[in-house]
């Protein structure tokens, strides 16, 4: 049968009939020595579970053919079978394993290689354009653990499963099936959770929800990493090829493209980037310069290679020249490029002029990489260039590519060319939307949602005419049930009290402590390494991101018989009662047996109709499929496409649409790490050229099966390294422009011939890693490694000291995303996460840790290697994957800059011969470096002392700043001397410790330290002085038994509205310390001053005397009613009668009167900080004449109170014309009542009851914000009396913005939101027109 691909017979096929073949692609009969090419494209179920005891089968699953890489092959079948039988194996031997070893030991839990899944039941089935869905619950409860769905990769869409049922357990039942969709929310995450998967044979598709089944699956052997390649090696083997001749027997002839040949005329202006001495030309003979150059080379014949003058025009260097000479002639062009020898940048510039050298849209070259990320980066250059690109597959995570994906482009693409691909959909869409009610249908009579129709089983064969007759004979006096809920009929009638509603299969899930780790599944290897279309392997892009939507029918009986003597139709009393002509006659306590026969003799009979309409589902599911390719080819040609982008899974996954646009030229970029197989299945008959770009000491093609990759069987080489090592024609670029030549020098052992380019050598373009002497060091250690919970290697020392390093390169000036951390273990990846989440929060996320093998392509200035493997100085000696000389190549060229390795190599040069090979040259390189830390010392250098301290151990970090361990001898700003520990902080960030030795303009010296803000808390200074009485209205602050009592009416009038502002500015901070903190009475201060020596509350007006000075409820608040003195007597007997009741005498009655004259100094701060003190404004007042009224007498013992006073925006409350907060009612301990205020400020006692009109607590806190009232205790006795230690430092804390300073020091109030919220000119003059209450606090 000869292939569509094929070019003599694709050029009378058009584009649909080219894909209707792939997609409707059946394999041929078997033929004697090519039965591989009859296969299917899923396994069957002889596949995975064959019998282990027929010789026949065995031979059949161990005919695997050698992979013989080293030499020629000797025919192109063999060389096909050869790798289509190791891609099927690698897909299925290890779900076969696991079958295997479940059959032995059905009771078994899950372990590395299996996952089990118990209790597995039919809910429906999703139908989609794609094809009908199986969903099913499951349970995990032999995993003993919780599973992270969005994390594992369990189920993951594309794996393979084998199902079986739960009482056969695989002896003779074995189901493929292939998971469809992932779906997290309402599935996965449901308890039972739930999963999709398409039947491999629909002839196995279950219908009874009742059917319990069990599921496996394997943790190795990802299927859809083969599937369609398998599928594309049968289409290769029909299909002639101009590159067979290369690929089967290692033609060495190096022909050019056909299409080479027959034009060889191409543009390569694109290479011309520069002209010699263009900085001492002006513009336009720059330009006249390169339009005389670029000229001739706009029809250039290619074939005889380039001018050796083109070389001092561009960019690249003469090997580059060579690769890109190669690329456009060649049918097999083969490229090699080492570490940063600009492989990308090399196959653009060839690109670019294949595509400048064609017609716009005449021909597109396809483009595709093992990973997602390198495809992208590719194509993101040809973007950039200006080239039209489409990007298949919908797993790019960049958003520049998601623009360009063919859902996208669709969109843009204008209709006209879709009329019939339009047609044709609407034909196919009619056809499934009836298949869908045809299904749903049957599923309606074998599953109603009450109750059978008896009809139904007529019309099946299940009962006879005379049952049904028998039934109906009653329906004229059969009354219709109306139970609640029940179904009612006739046969619902018969049924009576056997009918009973079904219990849901509502298995749930045990809530396992113990989570599963998310790595379980990686084996220490990254997640790039299954860098598949996960999500896309079944689903083909829009904009659902994946998600699959259809039409779900369920599955499921909603009503059954009564049966709890379990009886089958083989029983005899069962038999007997089903051959009773009337079904009346029957027992009625084994009517409920007799529905339940009739529930299962109807599911078989449509079971087969059931099986039948989804495989008409399916095969219009596929033509919809060839309608979709149909149109995109359309669109592509459309829109001119130039470069079609894919990983090279999805080479063969869109096969059919890549061979409709026949292309004629293919480069795969990294191909070194991608499988042969791959490859191969993706030559298309019309394709003329291959083009592949890579590096086969790097990283080589993945193998998930043990033993598949090694020897004989060869998975893990790649075509690029099996035609290398054949010496088949190639280039090697040999021209570096990544790392400087130290750190080359490191990889010249495995890449004799490579050089640096100049730029690598100019200091400004590799600066040197701040904080080291050396760009590269190997720190020598024998610490052990450890296993974790997952089986991957880990030393938490060596990841300790690393994290050290790290910091102290960016207390260096190194900035987080500059440095990279490798490893080639999970288990250390995630030890040194948890490291530096913990040590390094200041530095804000950082993420830069990775394996090796996810790592291919990238580079960083900084490089810290982690070796991991030890197991101290005397073994055993193991290395694992470090003896793998390509992971070894890459771990060691990712560094611009600095490269340090921390690992054992005693370990490394024991361990095997392998080991030794790889890192016993690259231990010489670092030893004639003189880089080579044998003695497990690291060398720091010191930026500022250039002094060299050498670290052998985590903890030998503790003392490390970022420098070393001299003082600093730098001066700050103040003339000081630095004086601290060598650190990395720059001085402008760090404090003055020295003791300031500025003088104050009060005549103080400063008391602070250099760095602080001057102060003193003398009352010049502060202009804050003792008799400053300011306190809002009657509120109450008690606690203790102490009680503190505000008026504002007995503020004192000489404290203009001007000294008062004067003593905001000077304040500190004020105490913002809510109520209720550290809050104690000040025991035995005198009334007046606002204390109370005891438990007693101030009366309220109500209780007051006649002559008491303060106002009542409602009464202004003016100064023409406060009488001083009698206000003074009236509390001084208050607190006497207290003391008295109490058995203490009056502590303030010392016999002294004394005069108040203050001095007020307003002081200010300029624009330079420097502080201004004005005019002195002095004030007088008198004392009440009576000895007992001393306000400044102490006892000894006295303590201070400090209280923060800040405002709060009570603003639910009315305002008088009088700007007062009318109060509430009195009530129990306290209320706010007659509160002067301006901006509905009030002060309330701290008994809990805040009442305010009808604002609740919780208004009161919102409105307030941020403001406190808070009462705060210092210690502040008589100068003469010795100051406890703590405190000034109490004060040095709070810094209360008010500080009623004077020979008695007494108490501290404030107001912080004023200095926070000045007051607008507007707001001052009313300030001082209403006498500044907002402002005053009385004590």
């Amino acid at each position: 049968m000869a292939d569509p691909d094929n070019d003599d017979v694709a050029d009378i096929q058009n584009e649909f009939d080219t894909i209707k073949h792939h997609v409707n692609f059946e394999p041929p009969p078997p033929k004697p020595g090519q039965e591989w090419r009859s296969y299917p494209e899923l396994p069957t179920s002889r596949d995975l579970n064959p019998d282990w005891e027929d010789p026949e089968q065995l031979a059949e699953i161990h005919h695997l053919l050698p992979n013989t890489w080293q030499e020629p092959w000797q025919n192109k079948n063999t060389y096909l079978e050869t790798h289509y039988r190791l891609q099927r194996e690698e897909g299925i031997t290890m779900l076969r394993h696991s079958i295997k070893k479940f059959k032995e030991d059905p009771a078994m839990m899950d372990d590395p290689e299996t996952c089990i899944y118990t209790k597995v039941f039919v809910r429906g089935y999703l139908m989609t354009r794609l094809g009908p869905m199986c969903q099913v619950q499951f349970s995990t409860e032999r995993s003993g653990k919780k599973i992270r769905w969005i994390q594992t990769r369990r189920l993951t869409v594309g794996t393979l499963v084998a199902i079986s049922t739960a009482s056969d357990c695989f002896k003779t039942i074995c189901m493929p099936a292939v998971i469809s969709e992932h779906r997290i929310r309402d599935g996965l995450d449901q308890n039972p959770p739930t999963i999709h998967f398409q039947w491999a044979n629909l002839d196995d598709a279950v219908m009874d929800p009742n059917q319990e089944l069990v599921m496996i699956e394997t943790r190795f052997g990802y299927f859809e990493a083969v599937r369609h390649s398998m599928v594309g090696l049968q289409h290769v083997a029909n299909t002639e090829t101009a590159l067979d001749k290369y690929l089967v027997q290692a033609d060495k002839s190096d022909m050019s493209a056909r299409y080479v040949g027959d034009n060889p005329q191409m543009d390569i202006r694109s290479l011309i980037h520069h002209v010699p001495g263009s900085s001492s030309m002006t513009a336009s003979e720059v330009n006249a310069k390169m339009t005389e150059v670029s000229e001739p080379l706009r029809r250039y014949s290619v074939l005889e290679g380039f001018d050796n003058q083109l070389s001092q025009y561009t960019n690249l260097d003469n090997s580059q020249l060579n690769a890109v000479h190669r690329i456009l002639t060649k049918e097999l062009a083969i490229v090699q490029g080492p570490p940063g020898t600009g492989k990308t940048f090399t196959s653009v510039q060839a690109l670019q002029i294949l595509l400048e050298s064609q017609d716009r849209g005449s021909n597109v070259i396809i483009v595709a990489a093992q990973t997602n990320h390198a495809i992208d980066q590719i194509l993101i250059q040809l973007i950039n260039a200006g080239f039209n690109v489409v990007r298949l597959g919908g797993r790019t995570q960049n958003e520049d590519i998601k623009r360009y994906s063919m859902y996208n482009l669709q969109r843009r693409a204008a209709p006209s060319w879709t009329q019939r691909a339009d047609r044709d959909y609407k034909t196919f869409e009619s056809a499934r939307k009836k298949n869908i009610a045809a299904l749903e249908k049957v599923i309606d009579d074998v599953f109603p949602d009450d109750i059978i129709n008896p009809e139904t089983l007529r019309s099946a064969g299940i009962i006879s005419g005379s049952q049904l007759e028998s039934l109906q004979a009653e329906q004229a006096w059969a009354p219709e049930l109306s139970s609640l809920g029940r179904p009612v009929g006739l046969l619902a009638e018969w049924m009576g009290s056997q009918l009973v509603e079904v219990k849901p299969q509502d298995e749930k899930d045990p809530d396992f402590e113990v989570v599963e780790d998310n790595d379980s599944l990686d084996l220490d290897l990254d997640a790039e390494d299954y860098d598949l279309e996960l999500d896309d392997c079944i689903v083909d892009e829009d904009d659902k991101a994946g998600r699959i939507d259809g039409k779900f029918l369920p599955i499921k009986h909603l009503w059954t018989g009564a049966n709890h003597q379990h009886y089958t139709e083989k029983d005899l009393v069962i038999r007997r009662e089903l051959q009773k002509p009337n079904l009346w006659e029957i027992d009625p306590k084994y009517r409920g047996a007799v529905y339940q026969y009739w529930q299962t003799q109807l599911l078989l009979l449509y079971r087969q109709n059931f099986r039948h309409i989804l495989r008409d589902n399916a095969r219009i599911a596929k033509n919809l499929k060839i309608n979709k390719w149909y149109k995109d080819a359309k669109c592509i040609k459309s829109q001119q496409i130039e470069i079609i982008g894919c990983t090279t899974t999805g080479l063969c996954k869109y096969r059919g649409l890549l061979a409709a646009l026949r292309p004629q030229t293919m480069l795969i970029e990294e191909a070194a790490e991608t499988r042969e197989a791959n490859i191969l299945s993706a030559l298309y008959g019309s394709l003329q050229q291959l083009i592949l770009v890579g590096d086969h000491q790097q990283l080589a093609p993945h193998c998930d099966t043990p033993g598949l990759g090694e020897e004989p069987y060869n998975m893990r080489v790649s075509m690029f390294e099996r035609l290398v090592k054949l010496k088949l024609p190639f280039t090697v670029l040999n021209m570096q422009r990544r790392m400087i030549p130290s750190l080359r020098e490191v990889l010249n052992p495995f890449y004799p011939s490579l050089q640096d380019h100049p730029v690598v050598t100019k200091s400004d373009a590799r600066p040197p890693v701040p904080g080291m002497a050396v760009p590269s060091f190997f720190f020598h250690h024998t610490w052990t490694e450890s296993l974790d919970e997952n089986l991957s290697r880990y030393n938490i020392l060596e990841a300790e000291m690393i994290v050290h390093f790290m910091e102290y390169l960016l207390m260096n000036g190194v900035k987080p995303s500059q440095i990279t951390i490798l490893t080639f273990y999970r288990g250390q990846k995630k030890k040194i996460l948890a490291q530096i989440k913990s040590r390094m929060k200041q530095w804000g996320p950082i993420n830069n840790v990775f394996t090796v093998d996810s790592y291919q392509g990238e580079e960083n200035d900084i490089v810290i290697l982690s070796l991991v493997r030890s197991n101290g100085p005397n073994g055993p000696h193991r290395a694992g994957f470090l003896q793998d000389e390509n992971r070894g190549v890459v771990s060691i060229s990712r560094a611009r800059r600095g490269f340090y390795i921390f690992g054992n190599m005693i370990n490394l040069a024991c361990a095997s011969n392998e080991s030794w090979n790889m890192w016993g040259q690259i231990q010489r390189v670092f030893e004639r470096q003189g880089r080579f830390g044998g003695d497990s010392r690291l060398p720091i250098t010191c930026q500022n002392h250039h002094k060299t301290t050498w670290m052998s151990h985590p903890e030998d970090w503790v003392n490390c700043h970022g420098g070393c361990d001299q003082k600093c001898p730098d001066k700050l700003s103040c003339g000081h001397v630095c004086g601290r520990q060598c650190h990395w902080i720059t001085h402008d960030k760090l404090i003055c410790r020295e003791p300031c030795e500025r003088t104050l303009p009060c005549g103080h010296r400063c008391q602070q330290f250099c760095g602080e803000t001057c102060a003193c808390n003398c009352a010049e200074f502060t202009g804050a002085y003792p008799h400053d009485e300011f306190i809002d209205d009657d509120a109450t602050l008690q606690e203790d038994g102490f009680g503190v009592e505000y008026d504002t009416s007995r503020v004192a009038p000489f404290i203009t509205q001007d000294q008062r502002r004067m003593g905001r500015a000077a304040g500190g901070r004020g105490n913002r310390r809510g109520p209720g903190r550290n809050n104690r009475g000040a025991r035995g201060l005198r009334s007046g001053v606002g204390y109370d020596s005891g438990n007693s509350r101030i009366p309220t007006q109500s209780q007051s005397a006649p002559n008491s000075a303060r106002p009542s409820d409602g009464q202004s608040h003016g100064w023409i009613t406060f009488n001083a003195r009698l206000d003074d007597e009236q509390r001084r007997r208050e607190v006497q009668r207290q003391a008295d009741l109490m058995g203490s005498s009056n502590p303030f009655s010392n016999g002294t009167e004394m005069a108040i004259q203050d001095t007020f100094r307003p002081v200010t701060l300029n624009d330079d900080g420097m502080r201004n003190v004005g005019d002195s404004i002095t004030a007088k007042a008198t004392p009440s004449p009576e000895k007992e009224g001393d306000l400044l007498s102490f006892n000894d013992d006295v303590e201070t109170v400090a209280l923060a006073m800040h405002p709060l925006s009570l603003d639910t409350g009315p305002i008088d014309s009088g700007g007062l907060v009318n109060a509430g009612s009195e009530s129990g301990g306290g209320s706010i009542i007659n509160t002067p205020t301006k901006r509905g400020r009030g002060v309330f006692s701290n008994t809990g009851a805040l009442q305010h009109s009808k604002t609740s607590p919780t208004m009161l806190s919102r409105h307030a914000g941020k403001s406190e009232l808070g009462l705060d205790q210092q210690s502040r006795p008589r100068a003469r009396f010795p100051i406890p230690a703590h405190a000034s430092e109490v004060r040095q804390a709070d810094k209360p913005e008010w500080e009623l300073a004077s020979l008695a020091d007494t108490a501290s109030v404030a107001d912080a939101d004023y200095v926070d919220n000045e007051p607008a000119d507007g707001e001052a003059e009313l300030e001082g027109d209403e006498g500044g209450y907002d402002d005053l606090i009385f004590f």
